[in-house]
């Protein structure tokens, strides 16, 4: 009879393997509470000091660039710059051309104050006022070039300053990330604490279901071995 009862023990899984389980939670709780993290916890204190450092100047910041502009005295000196200096260059020549001219109606025997004279002068004056105007234009598209290049230096320089705010924000952050408080690490082992205590729960509920089981099929046996003494 000892020996039936002990082969339904056996196959009801009554044995030392029912606490296989909880033990796995205890050796894991173990070796979180013993394992030494002193060397990688100093690291992250250290970090965490340079991020709060870090955040404590965060007003010393530059400003955010919202908006620029291009430079429109850059503009301007562009366009002096090459509308005097076509002048420079052209002065002499100009000067050069209405002597040589004047010699050349001379010589024709038109007098000053003529038709013929006035005529070429108008159109040497003509063509010596176009040049000057051309001059001017080509000032003037080379101080819009000034003005876009100004206005493309202060977005690239607004981009770098509005970039460059951001930089002690993304520090912080991942200095932060490595960092666990000792909330999280409470949490770690509550939760290991709260599977343990439910796998042993469900271990006793099983054990007392397996005798229950193992009485029931006992008694049966015991009835049956009975009833064949009869």
């Amino acid at each position: 009879m000892a020996k039936a009862v002990s082969g339904i023990s056996g196959a009801l899984g009554l044995g030392g393997s029912s606490g296989t389980s909880t033990r796995y939670a205890s050796d894991y709780l173990n070796y979180l509470n013993s394992y030494d993290t002193t060397n990688y916890d100093n690291t992250v204190n250290n970090m965490i000091s340079q991020a709060l450092g870090i955040s404590q100047n965060l007003s010393n910041r530059p400003d955010y660039v919202y908006s620029v502009d291009g430079s429109d005295a850059a503009r301007q000196r562009m366009e002096n710059s090459v509308y005097n200096s076509a002048v420079d260059k052209m002065t002499p020549q100009f000067e050069q051309q209405r002597r040589d001219l004047e010699t050349r109606l001379q010589n024709q025997g038109l007098a000053v104050g003529s038709e013929a004279y006035e005529n070429a002068m108008n159109t040497l004056n003509a063509s010596q006022n176009d040049a000057l105007q051309q001059a001017a234009y080509q000032s003037i598209q080379q101080g819009q070039s000034a003005f876009s290049n100004s206005l493309n230096d202060q977005i690239s320089a607004a981009n770098f300053q509005n970039s460059a705010r951001q930089l002690p924000i993304n520090e912080i952050v991942n200095l932060l990330k490595y960092g666990h408080s000792g909330w999280d690490v409470a949490q770690a082992k509550y939760n290991v604490g709260m599977n343990k205590a439910q796998t042993e729960n469900q271990n006793q509920q099983q054990l007392f279901n397996n005798w229950m089981d193992v009485g029931k099929l006992a008694a049966n046996t015991y009835l049956g071995y009975k009833g064949l003494g009869k």
